[in-house]
Order: C-alpha cells, then structure tokens, then sequence
C-alpha cells in the first residue's frame, strides 16, 4: 500500500483532504500533494504511523 492508494481510499470513506490533513496536523495541501505522488518519498516515522492508523481507523478489515 502507497500513500497515494491510503489518501484516495479516506476520501473514498467520505473524508476530505481538509479532515483528513486535520486528524494529522499537516495542511490540506500537503496532503493534496502525497495523493498526487510529488511528496512522501521521505515521510516522518509519526506521520507515517498517524496515517496508517487513521486508515485502520476508517477502514477496518472485512470480516
């Protein structure tokens, strides 16, 4: 999983970049850009790990 596949499938749950860049304490264009693949070659550990977890939060594994 990339970030790009994690950004669209929040946004496919019905978050925003706005709340998802909220729940992460980074800008909406920040997030804007790790969807269109210009950022996030190089990532914090935290941020790496708050974005993993919001994805588990959101998308939780079908039983």
């Amino acid at each position: 999983m990339n970030w790009v596949s994690i950004i669209s499938d929040l946004q496919k749950s019905g978050m925003t970049q706005r709340e998802i860049a909220n729940h992460l304490s980074c800008s909406q264009s920040y997030i804007s850009e790790l969807k269109a693949g210009k950022k996030g070659k190089f990532i914090s550990h935290h941020l790496g790990e708050q974005i993993a977890n919001l994805w588990k939060e959101k998308l939780p594994p079908s039983a």
